[in-house]
């Protein structure tokens, strides 16, 4: 009688769990061991079971130790519950246990397929493929029922991350949806302020360390949380500018919950490819927000500009990356000169620096340029104060509601004329087809009168959204109204302020200056209502 000492191996996936106790590793144990003992001549050498990992690979610790057993004739036999447990992949399954198995001589058993390799029919040997592919076929069908359930509750803003991301934690009640983690969002609205201020992202990141901020990943670890990143290197992770930087990019902060950003070509194939933006699920307001989307927007600004900082210093200079020239519209770059013992900073334009034939220099000490700005935006907020005041007598007084359906009465005058010439057009399709106008007249006149209905249908939309613009900007206490007066005066020009504040500052030749403010369209309709308003007054 010839001995087999065996290898016995199995498998449980975690999408196994829960479904069939049969599948258990316990299971698989004890019925490999009872086929055993039932078999005189097998003799269990070794076993391994890999617990919580897919059959569509062969990436399993305990699969590998089997193949090295049976190379190294340690084993010249494998038992397996049955062919599901040992792999689910048809076409590499085949290849181990028709080839792979065959050569080196190694008996293949699976118990509840009554499939034996020592006794090998022509039956048996027409159902392994068969088997083998049938198993495939039900990973297929479980991977594409699961992609569609996770794209379905992606859609529906359900998160279905293993770890909520940094500032937020999953909600107790469920864990489809996330509630804010105080500790943590306090630390992402310092970030996004550290960025407004002026610092960059790797001097957050340095502040965090010294301060001895948990980074994401040991924030994780220290809740109790089995996290692990590949961009780890320590052994305790730090702050980096790379993860400040994805702080201050990712629009989970907004409420927005993003998702599907990456996916895998098929269950078989595990390489990690990224999806273009317009095939991502983003749907908003799924939970709520730690910072506002104008402190959002405005680090996104910020991110966008130059604004490198001078060797050993700890923040940009206040005007960094907002300072333009007046005529070439590139940015200016900021220079110093020693004078007398005394250094004295600049501004010229970059341009001329880079090749004095397209630009002049344009320069202007920072100092003066500095006072110049601060004496601008408090004379705009006086005047955004006044404004509103305006607005607010305005309001008092019938001459908005004269304002506004002067406007309502054009609009009206433009849907007329809009049905008349639809109406013309229309009338011409009936004169082609009864033969009273020739096909050049008539697409000739086509033309004609589908381009006044578009002009006529730009000057609606442009119609109504000045009404609506009325509404909303117009008001005394509109939102970018309060965002001005909120300032108040101001004594000293701080990064923080001029950002808020201030979206560009355009040099000109000869020192004259001009700031184009955030918010500049509202403030322009707004000084429109006050004016018509006027002239209204005087017509009544």
């Amino acid at each position: 009688m010839d001995f087999f000492n065996c290898y016995g191996y199995g498998r449980l996936s975690r999408e196994d769990i829960g479904k069939a106790e049969s599948d258990s590793i316990k299971n698989q144990r004890d019925l490999i061991h009872a086929y055993v003992s039932r078999h005189p001549e097998l003799r269990l050498a070794m076993e391994g079971y890999d617990d919580g990992y897919t059959g569509t690979d062969f990436e399993r610790p305990h699969f590998k130790e089997m193949l090295e057993a049976v190379r190294a004739g340690k084993v010249n036999c494998v038992i397996v519950k049955d062919l599901s447990r040992f792999g689910r992949e048809y076409i590499e399954a085949g290849q181990y246990i028709e080839k792979l198995f065959p050569a080196l001589g190694v008996r293949f058993i699976a118990i509840n397929d009554n499939y034996d390799t020592q006794h090998l029919d022509s039956s048996s040997s027409l159902i392994l493929p068969f088997k083998n592919l049938i198993n495939d076929a039900y990973c297929r069908d479980t991977s594409i029922k699961i992609r569609s359930h996770f794209d379905v509750k992606r859609r529906n803003g359900d998160f279905i991350g293993s770890f909520a991301v940094y500032g937020y934690a999953k909600s107790p009640e469920n864990k489809n949806k996330l509630v804010v983690d105080p500790d943590a969002a306090e630390i992402v609205r310092e970030i996004f302020a550290s960025r407004i201020a002026g610092r960059s992202c790797q001097g957050i990141a340095d502040d965090m360390n010294k301060l001895d901020v948990l980074s994401p990943m040991e924030y994780k670890r220290s809740q109790g949380m089995n996290f692990k990143s590949g961009y780890r290197i320590h052994s305790k992770t730090k702050w980096t500018a790379v993860a400040v930087r994805r702080i201050l990019q990712n629009e989970v902060y907004l409420g927005v919950m993003t998702q599907g950003k990456r996916t895998t070509p098929n269950y078989k194939v595990k390489t990690v490819v990224e999806r273009p933006p317009e095939e991502w699920m983003r749907v908003e307001g799924t939970h709520a927000a730690i910072v506002s989307l104008e402190d959002f927007q405005l680090a996104a600004r910020l991110m966008a500009t130059d604004t490198r900082m001078a060797p050993g210093a700890k923040a940009v200079y206040p005007m960094a990356g907002i300072v333009c020239c007046g005529d070439c519209k590139g940015n200016m770059a900021r220079k110093t000169s020693a004078c007398g013992g005394k250094t004295y900073a600049y501004y010229v334009c970059a341009t001329h620096r880079a090749d004095k034939s397209v630009c002049s220099m344009h320069s202007i000490s920072e100092a003066k340029l500095e006072q110049a700005v601060l004496a601008g935006i408090n004379l705009h907020i006086q005047e955004v104060v006044e404004l509103s005041g305006a607005l607010a007598a305005i309001q008092r007084r019938p001459m908005r509601q004269v304002a506004a359906e002067r406007m309502d009465h054009h609009l009206t005058e433009l849907r007329t004329k809009l049905v008349k010439t639809q109406g013309i057009r229309d009338s011409l399709y009936r004169r082609y087809a009864a033969g009273e106008v020739s096909e050049a007249d008539f697409y000739e006149f086509k033309r004609i009168f589908t381009s006044d209905c578009e002009e006529v249908e730009q000057a609606i939309e442009t119609q109504q959204r000045q009404m609506d613009n009325l509404l909303v900007n117009a008001a005394p206490d509109s939102p970018w109204i309060e965002h001005f007066r909120q300032f108040g005066r101001l004594d000293v020009l701080t990064r923080d302020a001029l950002v808020r504040l201030v979206d560009r500052i355009l040099v000109y030749e000869g020192g004259c200056i001009e700031i184009v403010f955030r918010y500049q369209s509202q403030h322009d309709q707004a000084m429109s209502l006050v004016m018509a308003a006027g002239d209204l007054k005087e017509a009544m």
